[in-house]
């Protein structure tokens, strides 16, 4: 489901060994990652999505049951080329961690906070585990910047909604 970015969202890439629990995340490992969040194009998807399930009934069951098994999500981002555009810090340095493709590591959001502030004790983030698949360049329209557009394969890690406490 895409998403309109606000200026109260920030996404973080974290190096695959740059978080040691996703399931506890500290405020160091998070900020010791990259803040790519002003290079994202406006509009992106990146969250939780409908969980597969299990219909399997028993003899006791009178109606349809849904047992839900694995949970799934999804990201995939658009940023502005940096070789191609004005170039901005933090163009190269989205361009530079996903020009190529098979790069893993954690996307981390957090809402409700501007992106310019570092993640603190009592942010709520969210993890995702993911593998970046082949970027495709976007064609702008009518002089509009060059941008890319990232697709990332789930690797079987998220942690939603989760406190930061250290």
């Amino acid at each position: 489901m895409a998403k309109m970015m606000s200026p109260n969202t920030t996404i973080w890439w974290v190096p695959l060994a740059g978080i040691a629990n996703p399931a506890a995340p500290t405020v160091a490992e998070i900020n010791a990652g990259s803040n790519i969040s002003c290079a994202i194009v406006s509009g992106f998807t990146l969250g939780a999505t409908g969980s597969d399930t299990d219909d399997s009934k028993s003899i006791c069951d009178d109606s349809n049951v849904q047992t839900p098994t694995f949970d799934n999500y999804e990201a995939s981002l658009t940023f502005f080329r940096s070789d191609l555009v004005a170039v901005t810090a933090v163009y190269v340095t989205a361009f530079n961690l996903f020009k190529v493709p098979r790069v893993e590591g954690y996307l981390v959001s957090r809402h409700g906070k501007k992106s310019d502030q570092v993640a603190a004790v009592n942010d709520i983030v969210s993890v995702y585990r993911v593998m970046s698949d082949s970027p495709a360049d976007v064609e702008g329209d009518g002089g509009a910047a060059i941008q890319f557009t990232v697709p990332f394969l789930p690797q079987g890690v998220m942690n939603l909604n989760y406190k930061l406490t250290v």
